[in-house]
């Protein structure tokens, strides 16, 4: 079963200071919600922003502009 640090490292995506190691596993839980609720804002405010520039995009160049962004 995944600890607290396991499931920071995967939010994360790579290994925490090793000053984390100091926390206990209720601080890193709410560390991980943080960065959860962080992460996830973030992801909003960027596809927000995504949508609002594609409407400066000509109609028939969005595909096209979607598929150089990786959209």
């Amino acid at each position: 079963m995944p600890d607290a640090m396991d499931h920071l490292t995967a939010t994360l995506g790579s290994p925490p200071p090793p000053e984390f190691a100091t926390l206990t596993a209720e601080e890193l839980t709410l560390l991980e919600s943080y960065l959860r609720t962080a992460l996830d804002s973030r992801k909003e405010a960027l596809a927000g922003a995504v949508d609002s520039g594609m409407r400066m995009v000509p109609r028939l160049a969005r595909p096209a502009v979607k598929r150089v962004l990786g959209l």
